[in-house]
This record gives structure tokens, C-alpha cells and sequence, in this order.
């Protein structure tokens, strides 16, 4: 008997001896296979540098744009990119402090001391450390400490030295002792005459010393030693200048400015935020990212280009034909915002600085002051004039600031005194005893968004009995209807509104009173008692702000608003390339 289970051992089917054969002719290939050359690895593909192109209206002419020459939009744009400081602005134009670079302390309130931090690694761009060195020279810069020069009537020198040509003039309540610093600290530390309302807003840092001082053939120890030795300038009694702060000065005021037909050598941009220039062309500034930056605003982007326009036309052609992806395109109407959403750009429109009130003259009698003030239908006014693209646009509500200051705006306007917002036409009639009046208006014929307020103004103050017409040369108008610029400091705002017309009872005590203030919590107080005052004065009306609008290609992401006519979008940081 045959035992199967030992001996008996089925033969393999055809199939599995088949299967068997290839599965060792394929082992037998992986060996072979391990023998031969190996093939070429397939070449890795470059990916492109992240980045965006940024349209910007105006031409290049300053490498300086807080130069009296060189303070333009296109110059500005470029600055806010390159030009790194203890401070910078967000799209509401509030301060937001730069801790990546330094540090501003109030030491002290009265006398308001100051100290000035840098981090030690900071370097800019062409890697010479940012000093205390830097600082101190932006101080002279600044302060106008040495200045001594005496002013004819048109603002000419007629005697003395105004040092360093500034965009922004000097402020008289802003004066400091010598800056004093404290090596071993690493810190500068400012002492002013008094308490300043703005201290928070001198950043100090401003071109490099150590290019100033080889652009105008002085070293930087005797720049810094005239800087901490030159006596303070008296118009009284004015001195012979310093030589070397005087030709520093002069290389501060020009030597960064740019020849028409001409372009700077990028190796000379030397900045201290995180790009570095590489190619400069008539109308293009190409930026990279540096390695070297050590701040807190490393960009997401790799590169970054700047286009700069002739006008506004041709920049919004660029952007509606796909040649620029961020752009601050201004005060747009219905049919090009349709335009720029169809085609799949992002439009973010808000309001902008640019306010326009009607300012009555000192002249002009309080009752038609009032009666006008009250005849105004402030709602129905700004719905006619900017509803159409700004469907949420309020009517102003301070003579100070608005809604572009974005927060520090609501606060002012909650209990500062603002009339309603619609018309109060038998309060208008009653204010004139029912009699007819006329009030001459002078405005800019050319502007559209007054050309459409004042007709408006008119049949207002018919129905109140006034009859507006517009100031005819050489009348003496009883009211300007006029664009006025707001800064992003409520000092500065009250002091150049107080300046432009009538005034309350109270209003320069009250501005004294708020230039002193250190805290924002009471600066913001005292602005209020002063919109309080103008109101309860009727030194005019405010009524809307110019719109604005911030265009990005579709992807683009990052890219916030900014209600600064002509301003870069804030934190450029934070801008990000469509998702490939």
C-alpha cells in the first residue's frame, strides 16, 4: 500500500510552473538591472521666486523722502518698504510699535523722558550694525536743535542756518535737551522741555550715518562729535556753521536725490529693512529678500517688484490688464469697480485722511452760522455723493479726524458734541428770525466731489431761507467748502484745524492743555473738549471723507487696506503670492 502522504507529491500544473519561470526571469532582471548604468535622475525643475509686482503712481526722484525735495507719494511708497523704524503706521494710521528692531520707553512723564533701545544684531543692508550712531544723527536730523535761521515773511532765509531740510517743519513743542547715551544700556535716552503728546511718534532712525558721513567727505566720529558738541542754534544771535554737520546736512538734503534721466547704482540703496535693491530702471524698482534681516517684517515674498506709473490712468490700465497685482488706486467710481471685480481683482474700498468741511469764515455772523449748520442734511448728503460705492459711509462727525482712523475715530466722536446728522430747517429759520440771508461759497469748480456737494448746499439752504452762491472774485467768502488732510496724530490734527478758521471760547486752551498730555487715554479726552468747542462755536461743518480703494489680483493674500491717499498697503510682511 502506497503511503501518500510521503511519497505521492502532486505534479505542478502547467500554470504554476509558468508563474514560477517569470517570477525568476523578473528577479533575474532586478539583478541585471542592478549591474547596468543607471538611468539619468530627471533634472529638478526651478521653482520661480515668490513674487508680486506693486504699482505705485508718480516717478522716482529721492532716495530721501523725508526731504523737503523729496517728499512725494512715489518716494514715500519706496521708503515704506525700504526705510525700517522703531515705528510704523497700520491701515487705521495708529502706531504700531516695532519690537523687532527696538524698543521706545517712557521713562518718565514730567519732565517726559524717553529712552531709545536697539537690538544689537541689527545690521542694514550693505551689514554695518545699526547703532545708537544712527539714531543720534536722527535726532539732529529731526530736531532742528542747530538750526538758527530767521524767516522773511514767504518762509526765505533771511539770516542764519536752517541745517537739515525737512518735509516735516520743526516743532516748537517737540524740543529735547541733547540726547544722552548710555553705552553699557546701549540706549539713547531723550529729555524734553515738556511734556509732548507725540512722543511716541519720533522714531529717530533715518539714513545711515556711516553713508551720510562718506557721502559728504567727513568721518563718523567727527560727525557725531559736532552732532554732541555744536552749541543749540539762536535766531538771536546766529553763529558761523559747523562745517561738518553743515556739509552732512547738505548731503541729507540733496545727495539722495536722483537726476532725471538718471538711475541710482543699487549697490548705493543702503536701508535698514529686510530688501535689498537689485536693479533700478526708469520706471521699476526690483527688491530681494536679505538673508541678513533680523527684524520682525521678514517678508513671506522672495522678491518684490515696484512699477511706477506716469498717472493714475496708467496705473489702473496695468492693473485691469493683469500687469500689477497690488495697487492703491484711490477714489474709484461704480463703473471701475465693476470693471476690476469682474475681472476677478479684489477691491477693498474704504475711506481715506482727505476731509471735506465747510469752514465759515471769522467774519460771517454766528445766526448764519448756525441757521446753515442746521439746514444741512448731512445723510442725504454723503448717501447722494458716495453711496454708490461706499453704501455704509456715515457723515463726518469730528473736525479733527474719521472713520480712517478707525477706532481711535469712534471713541472721539462718542460725546464730542456732533449735531444730528439730518436738517433742522425751522431750527435754521428760527436761528435767522425768518429773515433771508446769503451765504457766498468758495470752492474748487473742478473737483467732482465738491462739484456735487455744493448744488446740494444750495437747495439745503433754500429751504432754510439762505440762498448759497458760490464766492465770485474779489468777494470775500462766508464759507470755504474745502479738502483738508488729516494726520495720523490727533496733536497734529487739532493744531492745523485750529489754525484754518473760527474757534471756540476754549479751543487754544484746551489744544495747550492736550500737547502736554503723555498718556493717549487723555490726549483723546482733551480732543474731544475741542471738537466740543468748535461745534458749540458753529466753525463749520464737517461732512464726508474721500473714498479709497486698495486693489489685489485674485490669490493675493495678505494685503490689508489702508486709508492713506497714495499709501503703500500696511505689513507687506505679511503678503502672500496666488497658490500654485
Amino acid at each position: 500500500m502506497l503511503h501518500r502522504g510521503l511519497n505521492d507529491v502532486p505534479r505542478p500544473t502547467r500554470r504554476r510552473g509558468a508563474g514560477r519561470l517569470l517570477a525568476l526571469l523578473m528577479a533575474a532582471g532586478v539583478v541585471l538591472a542592478g549591474c547596468a548604468a543607471p538611468e539619468p535622475a530627471p533634472a529638478p525643475v526651478e521653482e520661480a521666486p515668490t513674487s508680486l509686482t506693486l504699482g505705485v503712481v508718480g516717478s522716482l526722484t529721492s532716495l530721501n523722502a523725508a526731504s523737503a525735495t523729496g517728499n512725494t507719494p512715489a518716494n514715500r511708497a519706496l521708503s515704506a518698504l525700504l526705510d525700517e523704524r522703531l515705528g510704523s503706521l497700520d491701515g487705521d494710521l495708529q502706531v504700531v510699535p516695532n519690537d523687532g528692531l527696538g524698543r521706545i520707553t517712557r521713562v518718565q512723564g514730567d519732565p517726559l523722558k524717553v529712552s531709545y533701545e536697539l537690538f544689537s544684531d541689527r545690521v542694514w543692508s550693505d551689514g554695518t550694525p545699526v547703532t545708537l550712531d544712527d539714531l543720534l544723527f536722527g535726532w539732529a536730523v529731526t530736531s532742528h536743535y542747530f538750526d538758527d535761521a530767521t524767516y522773511d515773511a514767504t518762509g526765505q532765509i533771511v539770516s542764519g542756518t536752517r541745517y537739515f531740510n525737512t518735509a516735516m517743519p520743526a516743532d516748537p513743542n517737540a524740543r529735547t535737551a541733547r540726547p544722552s547715551i548710555d553705552r553699557a544700556d546701549d540706549t539713547l535716552t531723550l529729555t524734553y522741555e515738556q511734556p509732548f503728546a507725540d512722543w511716541n511718534r519720533q522714531w529717530l532712525l533715518d539714513r545711515p550715518v556711516h553713508v551720510i558721513a562718506q557721502r559728504a567727505g567727513v568721518s563718523v566720529k567727527d560727525l557725531l562729535t559736532a552732532i554732541l558738541t555744536t552749541p543749540a542754534g539762536d535766531p538771536e544771535q546766529p553763529r558761523t556753521p559747523n562745517p561738518v554737520l553743515l556739509a552732512a546736512a547738505q548731503t541729507w538734503n540733496t545727495g539722495f536725490d536722483i537726476a532725471p534721466g538718471s538711475t541710482p547704482d543699487p549697490a548705493s540703496v543702503v536701508s535698514a529693512g529686510p530688501w535689498t535693491v537689485t536693479e533700478i530702471t526708469a520706471d521699476t524698482v526690483q527688491l530681494a529678500r536679505r538673508d541678513s534681516y533680523q527684524g520682525a517684517h521678514f517678508p513671506g515674498l522672495e522678491q518684490l517688484t515696484v512699477r511706477f506709473f506716469a498717472d493714475r490712468a496708467a496705473q489702473l490700465s496695468a492693473v485691469e490688464a493683469g500687469q500689477v497685482d497690488v495697487a492703491n488706486v484711490g477714489d474709484i467710481d461704480v463703473a471701475e469697480n465693476e470693471t476690476l471685480t469682474e475681472a476677478g481683482y479684489q477691491v477693498q474700498v474704504g475711506p481715506t485722511t482727505q476731509t471735506l468741511h465747510l469752514r465759515f469764515a471769522e467774519g460771517t455772523a454766528s445766526d448764519l452760522r448756525q441757521a446753515m449748520t442746521l439746514a444741512i442734511d448731512r445723510g442725504s448728503l454723503v448717501q447722494d455723493v458716495l453711496g454708490a460705492v461706499r453704501p455704509d459711509a456715515q457723515p463726518l462727525q469730528s473736525f479733527l479726524s474719521s472713520p480712517a482712523a478707525g477706532s481711535l475715530y469712534a471713541d472721539l466722536v462718542s460725546g464730542n458734541g456732533a449735531p444730528g446728522t439730518g436738517s433742522d430747517v425751522d431750527g435754521a429759520r428760527s436761528a435767522l428770525g425768518d429773515r433771508a440771508a446769503v451765504l457766498r461759497v468758495a470752492y474748487d469748480t473742478t473737483d467732482d466731489v465738491s462739484a456735487q456737494v455744493f448744488p446740494r448746499l444750495v437747495s439745503m439752504g433754500a429751504r432754510a431761507g439762505i440762498a448759497v452762491r458760490l464766492a465770485t472774485t474779489p468777494e470775500e467768502a462766508d464759507a470755504t467748502l474745502a479738502w483738508v488732510g488729516e494726520d495720523e496724530s490727533l496733536y497734529r490734527s487739532a493744531r492745523d484745524r485750529i489754525a484754518e478758521g473760527i474757534e471756540g471760547a476754549q479751543t487754544n486752551a484746551l489744544f495747550d492743555e492736550l500737547t502736554v498730555h503723555t498718556d493717549p487715554v487723555d490726549v483723546l479726552s482733551e480732543a474731544k473738549e475741542i471738537d466740543r468747542s468748535l461745534f458749540a462755536a458753529y466753525a463749520g461743518v464737517p461732512l464726508l471723507e474721500r473714498t479709497g480703494a486698495v486693489v489685489t489680483a485674485e490669490g493675493v493674500g495678505g494685503v490689508a487696506y489702508t486709508s492713506e491717499p497714495d499709501g503703500v498697503p500696511p505689513a507687506f510682511w505679511t503678503w502672500s503670492p496666488p497658490q500654485r
